[in-house]
């Protein structure tokens, strides 16, 4: 009997982290993210707390698919994961929003911290592993953020404006690009 109640734990334990982890990152997956962001959320409003969102979506990703295949995109996947959560805090949530987009919530922070951390995470470069091949690029990240600024903002929200502000950074980016060559060296 002891035996069955303690693999029946297991058994619930790894079926929780099976609804609540991305299994190719990871990290956190997109379910489990909006659950504690809308907690978040709460929080900061009831106690007057700054708080931000971070979308990120990743450049030349499907390049890499297209041309090296999925399990190299699954790497590079893995890669960017390791990335940003050594340019994070430990109190920062993390998570694989879906395909190549990242999300992070940024509890007490405020606006000009978070435009710091967009700002570095903008700086990371994911190499292929045996350079550049095939002439697929290294990956880079466009990041768009939005911050808490009205009690009456939902989680809903703050999570388009982040993906508004995503689209808006990506655009931005790819106009220069036209003009000046690689947008991810000049803007990053």
């Amino acid at each position: 009997m002891t035996r069955r109640t303690a693999a029946l734990r297991r058994a619930s334990e790894r079926l929780r982290l099976l609804a609540t982890t991305d299994e190719v990152t990871g990290l956190h997956n997109r379910r489990f993210f909006l659950t504690r962001w809308a907690l978040e959320c709460a929080r900061a409003k009831r106690y007057q707390r700054p708080l931000a969102c971070l979308m990120i979506d990743l450049n030349n990703f499907k390049q890499v698919n297209d041309r090296l295949g999925h399990l190299m995109g699954d790497l590079v996947l893995k890669q960017v994961a390791q990335h940003l959560k050594r340019g994070l805090r430990d109190s920062d949530l993390l998570a694989r929003f879906g395909g190549d987009e990242f999300i992070v919530a940024l509890p007490e922070t405020t606006p000009e911290r978070a435009a710091r951390v967009a700002e570095k995470l903008r700086h990371i470069r994911i190499s292929l592993p045996h350079g550049d091949v095939n002439g697929v690029p290294p990956v880079s990240l466009s990041v768009g953020m939005s911050r808490l600024k009205h009690p009456q903002d939902t989680p809903e929200e703050l999570l388009k404006a982040a993906d508004q502000s995503l689209y808006a950074w990506k655009q931005r980016v790819h106009q220069s690009s036209s003009v000046e060559g690689d947008p991810h060296l000049s803007l990053a």
